[in-house]
Parts: C-alpha cells; structure tokens; sequence
C-alpha cells in the first residue's frame, strides 16, 4: 500500500469543452463509458492509494454517484465543496482548512487529465530528495498553452515559465497535472481567496530555490480539454494506449457491451464500447473507435465513426455521425451528417442537416433542412 494521500481538482468549469461540459462537469465527461474521474480512481487503488479527497466547485451535485465507485474500490472518499471557485492554490487551502490532509505526502491529480503514473516511483523520487514538490513531467511539441519546467539532470527546477513563446524556451517538459506535495507547504496558501498554485506560489518556490523537482518517465499523458483530445482519450482507452478499462463485459477482441445490448445483423467493426440497453438495428454500421452510452439507438443504414454517443441518443435512418460528439438525449434525423462537430444535450438536428466543424448548444432544434455547414 502507498505511503501517501490523493487529492483531485475536480472544480473547473471545463469551457474549452462547451456544450458538452454545460450540464456535466469535466471529470464526469465519460471516457469509454466510465467517468474520467472514476478511472483515475481506479487507478490510484490499483496503486494502493486509499485515502482520497476530491475537491469540487461547479456542478458538485452531479458527483454523488462517485462516493459508490470509490468505496467499491475500497477507497476512504473525503468529498470538499469550495464555497466560490478558489483556484487550485485556494482549492488545496480550502480543502486542508477542512482537515481533509494529514502528515503524509499529498498526490495532487487534475480532475481533466488521462493518465497512469507510477505512484510509487513518483513517492519514492520525492522521499530520496526530501522534496517540497515533485513534479510528474510530460513533454509537448508545443507548449505555448502549459506550464514549462527547465530541469537539472538530477532532477531540480530550476525555471518556470507559464505558456511561453517558443523562443523564450528550449524545455519541452511540462506540469501534467500530477505532483506530489509536502502538504505543511499548504499553509503557505492564504486562506478564503482565489489564488493560483502555478502563478502565486511556484514562481516564488523556484526563484528561491527551494526543493522543487521534476521526474519525466515517458508515461501516457493526454488532457482531455480539448474536443479533439476528448476524442483522442476515448480512442486511445479502446486501443489499448493506456491502461484505463471501457465499462461492460469485454465480448472478445476489442468489444465491450453492457447489458441488454441489441445489435445482431448489424456491421460493428472493432473496437467499439456500446453501453446498456443499446440497440443498433440490422443495416446499421459502426466502423470502429465508437462509444455509445446506454439506451441508445441507432437506426437502419446509419453510419458512425470515431465518435462518442452519449446515453438516451437517437440517430436515424441513414445519419452519418462521424469525428463527433453527441451528448445525452440529443436526436439525430434521418440522413443528417454530422462531422467534425459536437451536438449538445437534448438537441434536435432535423432531417438531412449537415454540421461540419460546428457546436450545435444544448436544446436546440434545426428543423428539417434547416442548416448546412460545410
């Protein structure tokens, strides 16, 4: 068992993923039929971690199914509310404040991230140098929307840079959301004010040199904030690039039904993860790297692909879903394309629509015809 606490930051409001996250906090977002936040849970008890706190903020209510999925895992799930969104630095604060934290290392995890490192390397890099922070690095083509580290060969930050310009850097090494704590360097936090870890407290922590470090180890990283990237997770689970499980009984090769799932006489072309209750009639294809929830339908001559179909969606005869999301409750009608785009909750695309590249916002309906995007 790992020596060590977890905390994730699972209060953002996670508007790079509009309209998905409109109704469903970021961690919640389903990555091959589980909620991110349950795989990272997962995760950290397969890795023995068991005392666990999630601090929230937007949308705390819609986590309640949480505390279930941890204590089946045999998790101790703290849950800490923010009163006002806080920051990360204000979130820690609050959460200790609320004596969610004891003496021993603190696991800090992003609430948005893909991710399986090594918690007990990780611990064990942070015990043998005494440090305050370490850093789990992952390294990026293009940093000019993270955090930069420059590490010494043993480890040391030596600078920081938040989103630099190419040429302020040669570092491609960045924070992936994942660091372990001394949790004593929490009180140095000012309480019940909106203050950023990375922008408040680690620029002074490492211009003073103090025991900052980072550890690279070549490990899967991906953050999901991104449509794109969401897309990306969720293929990546089904291929097998990371180690996190698609929810439902593993049927062979790469497929995974849950229960009650209707699709005989219909093409599905592996790997696909189709939830409870779903029904994909006969003429029906699914050409591979396609999730669908629960109780969802797909009609005669539609087509999906590399897609995720959130539960309660209808998609009609001869649709073609393809490089998009559809979220919960939302209808697809007869030859409507949608490509490269997101539909949002309970939304209304009418018959033969085409959405090329667009966000269509939750509840809204298009009449038949109404909009071409291409």
């Amino acid at each position: 068992m790992a020596d060590v606490q977890a905390v994730i930051l699972a209060g953002g409001k996670g508007t790079r993923l509009r309209p998905v996250t409109v109704d469903l906090p970021k961690p919640l977002v389903p990555i091959a039929n589980r909620p991110l936040v349950v795989h990272q849970l997962i995760h950290l008890a397969a890795s023995g971690v068991t005392d666990v706190t999630l601090a929230l903020g937007y949308n705390a209510e819609r986590f309640r199914g949480v505390e279930a999925e941890a204590e089946r895992r045999g998790i101790n799930l703290r849950i800490v509310t923010e009163p006002v969104p806080l920051g990360t630095g204000g979130a820690l604060r609050y959460a200790f404040d609320q004596g969610a934290f004891d003496d021993r290392p603190l696991l800090w995890i992003n609430g948005d991230v893909v991710a399986t490192p090594s918690v007990r390397s990780l611990t064990s890099f942070h015990a043998d140098r005494d440090a305050l922070v370490t850093f789990w690095l992952s390294s990026v083509r293009d940093v000019s929307e993270f955090g930069v580290l420059e590490v010494a060969e043993d480890g040391r930050v030596e600078r920081f840079l938040e989103k630099p310009a190419p040429e302020e850097t040669d570092s491609r090494l960045i924070n992936a959301g994942i660091l372990v704590l001394d949790p004593h360097l929490v009180k140095r936090i000012p309480a019940d004010r909106f203050f950023s870890f990375e922008k408040n407290l680690l620029p002074t922590l490492v211009e003073g040199r103090e025991r900052v470090y980072g550890r690279f180890d070549g490990g899967y990283w991906l953050d999901t904030g991104r449509p794109k990237h969401f897309l990306m997770a969720n293929r990546h689970v089904l291929e097998g690039r990371v180690q996190w499980w698609p929810a439902g009984n593993h049927t062979g090769g790469d497929l995974w039904q849950g229960e009650d799932c209707k699709c005989e006489g219909a093409r599905v072309i592996q790997p696909a993860v189709l939830g409870d209750e779903c029904v994909v009639e006969q003429g029906a294809q699914l050409f591979g790297r396609t999730v669908m929830g629960s109780r969802v339908t797909v009609r005669d001559g539609a087509q999906l692909e590399d897609c995720v179909v959130f539960d309660d969606v209808e998609i009609c005869e001869d649709a073609v879903i393809v490089d998009a999301i559809v979220c919960a409750g939302a209808r697809i009608g007869p030859g409507a394309v949608v490509a490269g785009s997101i539909v949002g909750a309970r939304a209304v695309v009418g018959e033969g629509n085409q959405l090329r590249g667009v966000r269509l916002w939750c509840d809204v309906h298009l009449p038949k015809g109404a909009l071409i995007v291409g």
